[in-house]
C-alpha cells in the first residue's frame, strides 16, 4: 500500500552579529502566520538572546527571512 504524507515547514534564517546565518525550521506552523508575528518573534529573540551564533557565540541580530514550504512525499509499496 502506497503512503502519501504532506507537511508544511516554516523556514526562518537567523542572522548573527558576526555575519553568520543559520536556518531553523518549525514543523506544521499555523496556516495564517503573518509577517508581524515573525517580526515580533525576531524582536523577542533579540531582546532575550535566546539563541547564539554557533561559531563565536555571536549575538542574535534578526530573522532576515521566513517562508512556508509545503511538501508531499509518497512512499511506494513495491512488494507487489
Amino acid at each position: 500500500m502506497d503512503v502519501t504524507t504532506s507537511k508544511n515547514v516554516l523556514q526562518m534564517v537567523a542572522s548573527f552579529a558576526d555575519g553568520d546565518d543559520r536556518t531553523f525550521t518549525v514543523d506544521n506552523p499555523k496556516a495564517s502566520i503573518s509577517a508581524d508575528e515573525v517580526n515580533s518573534l525576531s524582536a523577542y529573540m533579540k531582546d532575550y538572546q535566546i539563541i547564539l551564533g554557533d561559531k563565536n557565540a555571536a549575538d542574535f541580530g534578526r530573522i532576515k527571512s521566513a517562508k512556508i514550504i509545503s511538501g508531499t512525499t509518497t512512499y511506494y509499496d513495491l512488494s507487489n
